[in-house]
């Protein structure tokens, strides 16, 4: 007996491939090309967004100043989430047109397993003389809402140009 049950069916032989004339690997690699430097001017146009910690700093500006005309947040030192500050610069502008460049830093309070929260603990606007917006009681207000902002999602974009630049300020109207 001869064992031919067993056998397999030879494969067919591969086709050779073909090479890939010179115009159609040009035409693949300017598609790479291009397809990347698309790719590259889409992410650029994406803002800068801040976290929470950011949003929830820009909005307690937004909500204590007094009657402001403009308010235009300059740049963004965020060490929020190693425990630090969230440094706000910002130019302001009063009903009267009076323009102003101003500096906010605001302290997050930690809650008893030592986790960062939104609540703010200190505030410090231009580091001088002490506000009313920096009192205890201000910022107990505020905090009530804060949980209610977090479910909101503020605005987290973040200003596009560096505090280093300062032919900007003018611009910033």
């Amino acid at each position: 007996m001869a064992k031919t049950e067993n056998k397999k069916p030879p494969k067919p032989p591969k086709a050779p491939k073909q090479k890939m004339s010179p115009q159609k690997k040009k035409k693949i690699y300017w598609s790479i090309g291009v397809g990347f430097v698309l790719l590259l001017i889409i992410l650029a146009m994406i803002p800068a967004k801040g976290t929470m910690y950011y949003g929830v700093c820009k909005t307690y500006i937004e909500l204590s100043e007094l009657y402001p005309q403009q308010i235009v947040p300059l740049s963004v030192e965020d060490y929020a989430a190693g425990g630090g500050p969230v440094k706000i610069h910002f130019r302001k502008i009063d009903p009267f047109g009076v323009a102003s460049v101003n500096t906010i830093e605001c302290q997050f309070k930690r809650d008893t397993s030592g986790v960062l929260t939104y609540e703010i603990s200190k505030i410090d606007i231009n580091g001088k003389r002490i506000y009313e917006a920096e009192s205890p009681d201000f910022i107990a207000r505020f905090n009530k809402g804060v949980l209610g902002l977090v479910e909101a999602s503020p605005d987290l974009t973040l200003p596009g140009f560096s505090l280093n630049d300062i032919t900007r300020y003018k611009e910033s109207e």
